[in-house]
């Protein structure tokens, strides 16, 4: 009974994390270069 919940709670927490890497994914793919970058690149040209 303990494996079986263990087990469910695994599953749980890999499909959660799974998701979210696919939300990022598709959040990293919605913006463009200079969003994605313009804090680097800020504090490049600080240098």
């Amino acid at each position: 009974m303990r494996r079986l919940v263990f087990t469910i709670a695994v599953l749980a927490v890999a499909s959660a994390g799974i998701s979210a890497s696919f939300a990022a994914v598709h959040h990293a793919k919605t913006l463009t270069f200079a969003e994605r970058f313009a804090p680097a690149l800020e504090l490049m040209a600080k240098h």
